[in-house]
């Protein structure tokens, strides 16, 4: 027990030790919190860009009170959005605000298309006051045109905005041509059939339902996805390291002074202490980071917030996120210290990690599905396969489980999960005292092979 523990102390100074694990350390925390601070920063900081639009009506038909009236109703609708996760996300989009402006002079009603089009380049600006938006209305008997003319930064957006309001311009003159009264045909084209979407309720304060289960489920697929990041990462450390230490024969003597089975275990131990001080430094940082990050949120988006992690973080919760990652570990480092244990390069490494990759992205790649889709039951099934289980099953406690399906998964990777280790810690043992290749056969030998007596 001893030289186990010399070992993960020995395996732990290693690497926190080193200049790169710092500057690593620092540097993805920084990173991140660019990533997310950097956007909040310069939308309280620029400047509001304003969309002023103004109105040329040369179709005839008093067609300039309706549509500045359309542009004044997104002008409203932008100022003011009712919810307050719709206001954090237009201001993170830097939305433009939208008025209207009074012509500039030397365009007039009167005036024909052409002189207006030969002018009106000339007169869009992003300056104070001065139209950068010009909406001009011209009539060809049966059918209405609208020209949108703007500066190059906000070229499509009042389309975007009024286009199918226009279109019911369109409509209306249609069907006052064929002898349909004006108002009639005004009142067809803004009716609409009273449609209600509805789910039971199942308890009091139903209401936040939808906000909570998006927010648990993005929490679910952000655990999943530290686990699998997490379990990747220190395994491949395991990998590489036991592989420098085989090629520089410093495994051959640290096995003159110890069993292969205190080597393994001290270097799983060791890799799993640098990962707990990179969580708590990285936890800390977190910590000083949302502090400011939540004072930028509206208090209803950090209620959501709350409310998600509130159902997530429980202590049955955490202690099942616990369970499946140390099993996930445990099985995924000793295999990979096992196969290090076979290779003496990393080109070796290489040739047998290319088809392990390729199973370990079938998690990942299901992860990004199961935001969209969290009961698909292709990621119900896959979380039943044991060598999946660490990964999904974190995404799937975001939602509630029958105990069964807890149990079940829970059972077959503790199984699964124990096979691999003790396959691994004797695939270790012959790797590094006898070395060769590592096969399909080697596995299965090493698997069949009967204890000693």
């Amino acid at each position: 027990m001893r030289n186990t523990f010399l070992i993960a102390q020995r395996e732990y100074l290693a690497f926190v030790r080193t200049v790169g694990f710092w500057l690593s350390l620092f540097t993805v925390p920084l990173l991140i919190g660019a990533v997310i601070l950097v956007p909040l920063l310069l939308a309280q900081t620029s400047p509001v860009k304003t969309m002023s639009v103004a109105v040329l009506d040369l179709s005839g038909e008093g067609l300039e009170p309706e549509l500045r009236a359309m542009v004044q109703a997104k002008a409203d609708a932008a100022s003011a959005p009712d919810d307050a996760l719709a206001r954090m996300a237009a201001r993170m989009a830097h939305q433009k605000e939208v008025r209207l402006v009074a012509l500039p002079a030397g365009l007039t009603p009167v005036m024909s298309r052409a002189e207006a089009a030969a002018k009106i380049p000339g007169l869009l600006s992003e300056d104070s006051g001065k139209p950068s938006t010009i909406l001009l209305a011209y009539d060809e008997g049966e059918k209405l045109h609208f020209d949108i003319w703007s500066v190059p930064s906000q070229a499509g957006n009042l389309k975007d905005m009024i286009e199918w309001d226009l279109h019911g311009l369109q409509y209306e003159k249609v069907a006052r041509l064929n002898g349909v009264d004006a108002k009639l045909a005004h009142d067809m084209r803004k009716a609409r059939a009273d449609i209600v979407s509805l789910t039971p309720k199942p308890a009091a304060g139903a209401a936040q339902n939808t906000q909570v289960n998006n927010g648990t489920g993005f929490i679910g697929f952000m655990l999943g996805f530290a686990t699998w990041m997490t379990i990747f990462s220190s395994s491949m450390i395991l990998l590489g390291g036991v592989i420098e230490e085989k090629s520089s024969k410093v495994l051959e003597v640290l096995l003159a002074s110890t069993s292969t089975e205190s080597l393994l275990i001290g270097k799983v131990l060791g890799v799993a202490m640098v990962l707990l001080t990179v969580g708590g430094i990285w936890g800390c940082a977190s910590l000083l980071l949302g502090t400011y990050g939540l004072s930028s949120i509206p208090p209803q988006a950090i209620s959501a917030i709350k409310a998600a992690a509130g159902g997530l973080l429980s202590p049955l919760h955490l202690g099942l996120l616990a369970v499946y990652f140390v099993f996930g570990y445990l099985m995924y480092g000793v295999s990979f210290a096992a196969i290090g244990a076979f290779c003496e390069t990393q080109k070796d490494a290489q040739a047998v990690m290319g088809p392990v990759m390729m199973v370990l992205m079938i998690p990942m790649l299901c992860m990004q599905a199961a935001l969209q889709v969290p009961d698909s039951p292709i990621i119900r099934w896959l979380s039943y396969v044991p060598i999946f289980t660490p990964f999904l099953m974190p995404l799937r406690l975001s939602q509630p489980l029958p105990l069964w399906e807890i149990a079940v998964t829970l059972g077959g990777m503790v199984i699964v999960g124990g096979f691999m280790i003790v396959v691994g810690r004797k695939a270790f043992k012959q790797g590094a005292l006898t070395g060769g290749k590592l096969t399909w056969g080697t596995l299965f030998r090493i698997a069949t092979q009967k204890p000693a007596a």
